[in-house]
């Protein structure tokens, strides 16, 4: 069956996917031999000489941005009966069908690290074409492709320059993936790059989240969902809860100042993360050295020894790894951990150095703590006449009982 040739140059091969106001096919480039997205425009897009001039605006904007997150605009070819943006073919999924197959296998949300990422790749895409006065207006997982050189964004079918408001489609028809439109944008106003901004959030919500933003099946529906902000993201810290919440302001002026901002944002609340990542048992006291020493890991024996514990059993074979726990209703903190481990093992040495005889845990009037037992032998010493000790009031250590 012979393939369609568009412009004498494209050979179709097959399609890639679907949109409001496009198709979009595999093709090759005959005269170049490249492997290209041909993006087959609908009719109503070019039916008229506005809206072939805003087409070529657009493709001249386009093809001068020049970064790596973005699909790279090459040739716009408009005819009689048809029109097609030529792109650089990626050969990767969309974060579209990474979501839903994470859906189907139940593998819930994606990793906040991988998350985080994907936002930062596709704010650099964005922060580009702000800068040269395009707005996206449809940022969304579908236009958003995940090659192994990283995310990459396309589809800037609907784009538009920035105080240009002539619609792309037909007069009146609601531009943009609904769930991921922002308020303003609802409300027939100017999209802007914080209408960008929004859907981005709207897009690392649902990444974290594993499920929209705005549950929303018609745009009255949405505006009430709007208004009353989506439900807090569970399974990650709140400072990142926050960053993603706060690109979802319904004002535009309550937003971070741009998508940089928002990206950063979101990278500073998660390497802010960490250090609440560990879980501790509650039942962990300071007054349990050997609990302690245990979660110390190397640690373990040195601190058991200076505190006059018995060190705990090494197991043989592999250890087992603790599972990280994010948040839960008993976390506490790593420096809290180290502060245990530091007061714990200081106690023990000084007592050891001070050759006090009296215990640094239990009862005071329990056993002599020996201050070999973490220092090691004594020296052997040669033997001496021992004088008669004198008496000193008030400046002695005790005599090992009650808190002298």
């Amino acid at each position: 069956m012979p393939q369609t040739v568009l412009f004498d140059r494209y050979r179709l091969v097959a399609p890639a996917g679907t949109g409001g106001s496009a198709e979009v096919w595999r093709a090759i480039d005959q005269k170049t031999g490249d492997e290209v997205a041909v993006k087959r425009l609908h009719p109503v897009v070019f039916a008229d000489e506005a809206g072939r001039r805003r087409l070529q605006r657009e493709f001249d904007a386009l093809r001068a941005l020049d970064e790596p997150h973005i699909v790279r605009v090459r040739d716009l070819q408009i005819g009689d009966r048809e029109a097609a943006l030529i792109l650089d073919y990626v050969d990767g999924p969309s974060l579209a069908q990474t979501l839903a197959e994470r859906r189907e296998a139940g593998d819930g949300p994606m990793a906040p690290e991988a998350a985080v990422a994907i936002v930062g790749e596709v704010a650099a895409a964005l922060a580009a074409a702000h800068a040269a006065g395009i707005v996206h207006r449809d940022v969304t997982p579908g236009n958003i492709l995940l090659p192994p050189g990283g995310a990459r964004l396309t589809d800037f079918g609907i784009a538009h320059a920035s105080g240009d408001q002539t619609a792309v489609t037909a007069t009146g028809l609601l531009m943009g993936t609904m769930r991921f439109l922002a308020p303003e944008q609802l409300r027939g106003e100017p999209s802007t790059p914080a209408s960008d901004l929004h859907a981005l959030a709207a897009t690392a919500y649902e990444m974290l989240a594993g499920r929209p933003a705005f549950e929303a099946t018609s745009p009255v529906g949405l505006v009430e969902a709007q208004r009353a902000g989506p439900a807090p993201i569970g399974g990650v810290g709140p400072a990142l809860d926050a960053a993603v919440q706060h690109g979802l302001a319904v004002d535009p002026a309550d937003r971070p100042a741009d998508v940089t901002a928002f990206a950063a944002s979101l990278s500073a609340a998660l390497a802010a993360e960490p250090t609440q990542a560990l879980t501790i048992p509650d039942e962990v006291a300071v007054a349990s050295p050997t609990r302690a020493a245990e979660l110390a890991g190397p640690l373990a024996a040195p601190i058991a020894s200076a505190v006059g514990a018995a060190p705990p059993a090494v197991a043989t074979g592999t250890p087992p790894t603790p599972r990280r726990t994010r948040f839960n209703q008993h976390r506490h903190t790593v420096p809290a951990l180290v502060g245990i481990v530091g007061i714990v093992l200081a106690a023990g040495l000084l007592a050891a150095a001070s050759g006090s005889d009296r215990p640094l845990f239990g009862a005071a009037n329990g056993p002599r703590a020996s201050a070999t037992a973490s220092l090691g032998p004594a020296p052997t010493a040669t033997p001496t006449t021992t004088p008669t000790p004198k008496e000193h009031k008030g400046h002695g250590h005790g005599k090992g009982e009650g808190d002298g």
